[in-house]
């Protein structure tokens, strides 16, 4: 391993792998690039980052990128709150899923992605629980996904919602709040006239790593470079979403260094969901008190 300690590494990918889609910026590694995310992190202090977490959609079939994600988080020891489509979990599936991250393991935050990861809206962005489902349609999909969930994973299930697209309605909330949800882990901001309860904790996404829109690979760099700054100024806590279906081996390259620089240069926080869950039930009970 090199002096970053992030050096070339295989991360157990065949020497062949590619995903079948991946944004422009990850298909080619720049000659420059440690150098531009070095120099993005030092303009980043320790006390200025907040309290971070890294979580990765849309699992539920592992394959050697779930297991070389898996595998680079636990060379680092950062927590990695996985969010989970129930349906997708067959028996077969989870066989290997557990292979790549033992439940025992304190690493993984197992939580709810939706229910099928399937879009129920009829016009505009993609939803599974948007504004073109009622209530008890929205309800009855969490509670199926909630079950198999606590069935799968039991006393490692973290009562969180991420919705699909990270996009929901006000009917999500009062669903998952009726289901004793205790949080939700979406884009920053909130959608537009959806207010939180109060005890219902927010675990904020302000950065997205792979499913980005940038054309350029330069661009899109510069851009990443950009938003990974600005989490200095995100508020109270800061979540990197990753879609490992997408990473190339340079974007493993990339999240490996950024890894190291993150826990080692910056000296940053990083939380588990049930972490945040307590500091959240915390901070919420003080207020009452004061």
């Amino acid at each position: 391993m090199g002096a970053s300690g992030s050096g070339a590494r295989d991360y157990g990918l065949a020497a062949s792998y590619m995903p079948r889609q991946c944004s422009p910026l990850w298909k080619t590694a720049p000659p420059d690039w440690r150098d531009q995310l070095d120099h993005a992190m030092a303009l980043i202090s320790h006390d200025s980052i907040p309290p971070l977490f890294f979580r990765a959609d849309d699992i539920g079939a592992a394959g050697q990128a779930f297991e070389a994600l898996c595998g680079l988080f636990r060379h680092h020891q950062v927590p990695l709150a996985l969010a989970v489509v129930p349906a997708w979990l067959s028996d077969a599936r989870q066989e290997r899923l557990f292979a790549a991250a033992p439940m025992e393991e304190h690493l993984w935050g197992w939580h709810q992605h939706g229910w099928r990861h399937v879009n129920w809206q009829t016009s505009g962005k993609k939803s599974e629980f948007g504004g073109d489902r009622p209530l008890d349609r929205q309800h009855g999909d969490i509670l199926q996904g909630r079950q198999k969930m606590e069935a799968v994973f039991g006393r490692h299930f973290i009562p969180v919602f991420t919705p699909p697209w990270n996009r929901f309605s006000t009917m999500t909330v009062k669903a998952l709040r009726s289901l004793d949800f205790k949080g939700i882990s979406a884009t920053n901001p909130l959608p537009h006239g959806v207010k939180l309860p109060w005890g219902f904790c927010s675990l904020p996404v302000h950065l997205d790593l792979h499913t980005r829109k940038d054309k350029s690979p330069a661009d899109g760099l510069n851009s990443l470079l950009t938003e990974l700054c600005a989490l200095s100024k995100s508020g109270e806590t800061a979540g990197i979403m990753i879609h490992h279906q997408r990473m190339t081996p340079f974007a493993f390259q990339f999240l490996d260094h950024l890894l190291y620089n993150l826990k080692h240069v910056i000296r940053a926080r990083f939380f588990s969901f049930r972490e945040f869950l307590d500091g959240c039930n915390e901070n919420q009970a003080g207020a009452r008190i004061r």
